[in-house]
């Protein structure tokens, strides 16, 4: 019985007396901090005003794609635990040209039919530089999955994202040659105040 007393002196010596013990969840506090426990709260995107443009370089074509369907979860305090995935829609692909519009669904193109989702999850988030981040993951086009990286900055209440594909390692032949094929492709994800 000594001993058991003097254990429990030892660990009451130990944690001190501003213990606090939550109930049914495990956890302990010290003076108010959390210990364990991941309480960064993610930013709040606005899914309304979100947008994703591109620039095909070749034919100097600018347009958009919509039907986004994402969840981001970010918090630039924990970049170990942040997630970026989410679709759009084959269908609603714009270059500002109806015809133009029409062809790209075809199957030797995006083949909207059997392919109507372009898909992306990601692997990692790094920090990069201040207010910078590297998103790695998946990219699926007409069912091809490969590894991109897409550069996001955080400033004024929004989170913008850059990165380069090339249409013909999905099997996009616009042109015959690779480097003719270059996509440069922005994000724009306002942050809700």
């Amino acid at each position: 019985m000594k001993i058991f007393f003097s254990v429990v002196i030892c660990i009451h010596t130990l944690y001190g007396f501003g213990q606090t013990t939550f109930p049914n969840d495990g956890y302990t506090t010290h003076s108010g901090d959390y210990a364990l426990i991941n309480d960064f709260k993610t930013l709040e995107i606005d899914t309304a005003k979100s947008k994703v443009s591109f620039d095909f370089v070749e034919d100097e074509t600018s347009g958009t794609i919509g039907g986004l369907d994402f969840r981001i979860v970010f918090n630039p305090e924990d970049p170990d635990n942040a997630s970026f995935t989410g679709t759009a829609l084959v269908k609603t692909l714009d270059t500002n040209n109806f015809l133009r519009d029409g062809h790209l669904m075809w199957e030797k193109f995006f083949y909207k039919k059997k392919y109507p989702k372009i898909l992306f999850k990601s692997k990692q988030v790094v920090p990069f530089e201040a207010n910078i981040y590297k998103v790695i993951g998946d990219l699926t086009i007409k069912g091809i999955q490969k590894e991109v990286i897409v550069t996001f900055s955080l400033n004024d209440h929004k989170l913008l994202g850059k990165t380069i594909i090339y249409t013909s390692d999905f099997e996009v032949f616009i042109h015959d040659e690779r480097e003719k094929n270059k996509l440069a492709i922005q994000f724009y994800f306002p942050i809700l105040k």
